[in-house]
């Protein structure tokens, strides 16, 4: 057998060490459904999702995002991502979901959706104004959705929580009714109402329910390579800044932390022992605290 030169070998070796400039990009499909749901809080993780990429182009090589504009429940995101209809999800972390597919573990909102605003009927606005504990909220009605981890949450806090009510209408259905809540992460509310010209429903202004709780990125259990390039893109842009930049300066969030004013809430704790090990509940409460403390003026 001919020997090749190991000069030749070396340089071999190294050229396919580098990524190709013919490689083809890497396509990653997700859904935002940022119009049909009118919801522009999605635009964020679709950008956050291009920075993680952006950020790991230079390791992992070229890439290509094709967002679908479908309206699909939590449950059947986990489907479609492990049939390969789509590549990448974010959602709430529980031991559940960490079991159906598999977690990038970094936290992707700053534990903001453990911080829950409430939409309520404006003739329960004087009742709510003078809570002062979890036992005050007792006559009220959470409403949630059926897969949604908060149902869990609030039930295992001993809240009344109602999964009756289609996703679509619950904003309309606490416009009609007393005695129902509709908690939203701080992200949420505000641009949901507007978006609705539901701007009544936003003016709970003496409430701040808080829990643990972790966004993350999940992919099909078997796309251990798109995880690994997620966490680093992620992992880097925590460490230049740009994920702060990018979560701060989003307008939506931007908006809705000057009107929260957070630090002015009574702040109401509760438990979440859904939580897996790999998100600790110190850590996660000190990320709220940070984003706390930035809706100060």
């Amino acid at each position: 057998m001919m020997k090749l030169p190991r000069l030749f070998l070396a340089a071999l070796l190294l050229a396919l060490s580098w990524p190709s400039a013919a490689t083809e990009p890497l396509t990653v499909r997700y859904v935002d459904a940022s119009v049909m749901k009118r919801n522009p809080n999605n635009a964020y993780f679709g950008q956050l999702l291009q920075l993680a990429l952006e950020k790991s182009k230079e390791k992992y090589g070229p890439y290509q995002l094709a967002p679908l504009d479908i309206d699909i429940s939590q449950r059947r995101h986990f489907r479609e991502l492990n049939n390969g209809v789509i590549n990448v999800f974010w959602t709430m972390t529980n031991y559940r979901r960490e079991q159906d597919a598999m977690p990038v573990r970094v936290p992707l909102m700053k534990g903001v959706y453990g911080l829950r605003l409430l939409a309520a009927n404006e003739q329960d606005l004087a009742t709510l104004a003078t809570v002062k504990d979890l036992g005050d909220l007792a006559p009220f009605t959470f409403i949630q959705g059926r897969d949604w981890p908060d149902t869990q949450i609030l039930r295992l806090n001993r809240l009344e929580v109602s999964t009756d009510v289609s996703e679509g209408d619950m904003y309309e259905f606490t416009r009609r009714h007393r005695g129902y809540l509709f908690p939203r992460a701080v992200t949420e509310l505000y641009s949901e109402t507007e978006s609705r010209n539901f701007r009544e429903l936003a003016r709970e202004n003496h409430l701040l329910i808080r829990y643990p709780a972790v966004m993350y990125f999940f992919v099909a259990k078997h796309d251990q390579p798109l995880a690994q390039r997620l966490e680093y893109g992620l992992n880097a842009a925590m460490a230049d800044g740009s994920f702060d930049r990018l979560f701060y300066g989003f307008a939506p969030h931007r908006a809705a932390l000057k009107q929260a004013q957070l630090h002015r809430r009574k702040l109401m704790t509760l438990d979440n022992p859904l939580l897996p090990e790999s998100a600790i509940p110190a850590e996660v409460l000190k990320l709220q605290d940070e984003v706390i403390a930035h809706s100060e003026p």
